[in-house]
């Protein structure tokens, strides 16, 4: 859901720009812009993000948490499963 990215985002150079559905965020440049803030954008808009920018990371940060928790149980709900309906007689359905 919101895969960070090294590469830049196609835009404007940017490197950690991270996908949140149809939308890119970009994050400001450390190094020679000072005055360029993060972004978040599509595809026909860009929403400057000046001074939102730490609390939409921190929001990125969090989601991906809990996809990531969401991901590690949900597999080791299904090895369960597999595990149980081994012990069953039952074939995995995988």
């Amino acid at each position: 859901m919101f895969p960070q990215s090294t590469e830049s985002d196609g835009r404007s150079g940017h490197t950690g720009a991270a996908r949140v559905g149809k939308w890119t965020y970009t994050p400001a440049p450390t190094d020679w812009a000072q005055d360029k803030s993060a972004t978040l954008h599509d595809e026909e808009q860009e929403v400057d993000l000046h001074y939102s920018s730490s609390i939409f990371e921190e929001f990125l940060e969090a989601m991906s948490r809990i996809q990531n928790d969401f991901n590690q149980r949900s597999q080791d709900v299904a090895r369960f499963k597999t595990a149980v309906g081994e012990r069953c007689g039952q074939m995995s359905r995988v």
